[in-house]
């Protein structure tokens, strides 16, 4: 039974895929022709979310929450730099995603939920974070 709890594990460790780092980059991605070009820039008013503009938010406890005015209707995701869990809420709904994924790879973008939204107003609920702060950016898809 040893020898073959040795055996796994010599194979694992020399597996290539074992063996590479997922997260190490040799230089930042390129957002300028995607719609996370404004990543990259500084961090507006923490206190206000603006489509197209990134933003650090504090957590309490894991959470913070902030208003969201849709004008338009359209495809629009909410791009996250930690583990968070993302929610967009209305009239005491959480509405329904239609996508989420990672980031692009050495992007700093952890995760990016997309909603289909309508004009109005929304609360984004970021929940079950394991930082201090989180850094967020809302995009409308092109």
């Amino acid at each position: 039974m040893l020898r073959l709890a040795a055996a796994a594990l010599m194979l694992t460790a020399a597996s290539p895929v074992a063996a590479a780092e997922p997260d190490a980059c040799t230089a930042p991605a390129d957002l300028a022709a995607t719609p996370y070009a404004a990543w990259t820039g500084a961090d507006g008013d923490a206190a206000t979310l603006a489509i197209g503009t990134p933003v650090t938010l504090p957590l309490a406890d894991g959470a913070a929450s902030r208003v969201l005015t849709i004008d338009t209707a359209g495809r629009y995701g909410v791009a996250a730099g930690s583990k968070v869990w993302i929610d967009l809420v209305t009239n005491g709904t959480a509405q329904t995603s239609v996508e989420h994924g990672h980031g692009p790879a050495c992007s700093g973008i952890r995760k990016i939920v997309w909603f289909d939204l309508k004009p109005g107003t929304y609360e984004l609920a970021l929940t079950k974070g394991e930082a201090a702060s989180v850094r967020v950016l809302v995009v409308r898809a092109p």
